[in-house]
């Protein structure tokens, strides 16, 4: 099978999320004997490259970030280059993941031009919310309204963008997947029925083999109590809630590592450590690759993920559970459909410090009983999370596309 993949970013040009998702799908269809393309973005001149047997066509694209809701409906910039990519390819089916920000979801309709069918990976609510619902603070019924747009986007503020979007999907696109039940809730209740429930997997075997020793050792860290938020640094990660249910839980030695980038929030987090009284328990490494942020599952004592946003899936907690560490999780979007509150870890409000405090204490104070999380975890990734199964299900999703065809 020839497969085509559009991904907006594409690693090692971005460091998580979607393009990550992208690149473990590739990769797999490539080790099954597949032919895989991945036409993608970046901010320098377009080139063609290859990871491992995957191909890779990056195209240039970049522009200022208040024009993201017009570019969204199409970026002339990449078009032709899409469009070239794809007809030399010649697929046999084409999978769009994230398209909002540089390939654009015009580039839908240039991949339907190749005559394949045309699947569709919604890993967020872009389909129809320009921010991902950051702005509701989790207290949303999910549909989106044209004045709270304007009011959030001001300037930014496409009035078309969302009519323009849903053209293209209805038009081009053959299937929808959806990447959990809490997003393909969301997408009902936007015009968007029909949406199949893929979650997102990983490598069970691979995750399990981390070094929880060698991360101490890399950071200078002894085998005291850790917590660790694997994100990028943000509120909306859940950075700050992490931060005051330290400072509220009981072991007065545990330390909150919190990897990620974003070097202009870093320096307001260190501010508020200090303020609350754990400065010192606050470290910031910076982003992980990922042999390091493997060895830091193992090396932690549990892994937070209290993200104040309805986070459509997280992919942290599957990556902690397979590496048998428990998970502390937002209710908020798919964090209670990945982590069944009091099996593999819990499931608690961000906003409830006291009960995050709670969850974490007694983790990190009965060893035995987080052992007891811990492999309940690495079980139910075995059985539901896992990347052949993400794999298996999708090629038969498009072997059934293509018969249909």
């Amino acid at each position: 099978m020839r497969i085509a993949l559009l991904a907006d970013t594409y690693p090692p040009a971005n460091r998580g999320g979607a393009g990550v998702v992208a690149q473990r799908l590739a990769r797999a269809f490539a080790a099954r004997g597949h032919d895989v393309l991945v036409v993608t973005t970046w901010p320098d001149a377009a080139t063609e490259t290859t990871d491992g047997p995957v191909q890779v066509q990056r195209l240039q694209s970049s522009y200022p970030e208040r024009f993201r809701n017009t570019v969204a409906m199409m970026n002339p910039a990449v078009l032709g280059g899409v469009r070239r990519a794809l007809t030399d390819f010649r697929p046999d089916v084409v999978h769009a993941h994230n398209v909002h920000q540089h390939l654009s979801f015009a580039s839908l309709e240039a991949a339907a031009a190749t005559g394949a069918p045309v699947a569709y990976t919604a890993h967020d609510f872009l389909l129809f919310c320009c921010i991902k619902f950051i702005c509701s603070g989790g207290r949303v019924d999910f549909r989106q309204r044209w004045f709270n747009c304007a009011k959030c986007q001001r300037f930014r503020w496409n009035p078309a963008r969302n009519t323009a979007i849903n053209r293209q999907m209805t038009s081009h696109v053959a299937h929808v997947f959806v990447i959990s039940e809490a997003l393909q809730t969301a997408l009902r209740a936007n015009g968007y029925g029909g949406a199949e429930v893929m979650h997102n997997g990983v490598d069970a075997e691979w995750w399990a083999k981390g070094d929880g020793t060698r991360f101490w050792a890399k950071l200078g860290l002894d085998d005291s109590p850790l917590a660790l938020l694997a994100a990028r640094v943000s509120r909306e990660k859940g950075a700050e809630a992490a931060l005051h249910a330290l400072a509220k839980a009981r072991n007065s030695e545990a330390r909150l590592v919190i990897a990620g980038d974003n070097p202009r929030y870093a320096p307001k987090l260190r501010q508020m450590a200090q303020e609350l009284g754990v400065g010192e328990r606050l470290i910031l490494p910076g982003w992980l690759d990922a042999d390091t942020l493997r060895d830091a599952y193992h090396a932690a004592d549990v892994t937070l993920a209290p993200s104040t946003y309805p986070d459509p899936f997280n992919l942290t907690l599957i990556e902690s559970m397979a590496a048998g560490t428990p998970v502390i999780a937002s209710t908020l979007g798919a964090g209670p459909e990945i982590v069944p509150d009091g099996e593999t870890g819990f499931a608690v409000h961000p906003d409830d410090t006291m009960g995050l405090a709670d969850r974490l204490s007694l983790v990190v104070e009965d060893p035995a009983f987080a052992r007891e999380l811990g492999e309940a975890g690495r079980q139910r990734v075995t059985r539901w999370f896992t990347l052949d199964r993400q794999v298996e299900r999708t090629l038969a999703r498009y072997e059934a596309l293509i018969a249909a065809a």
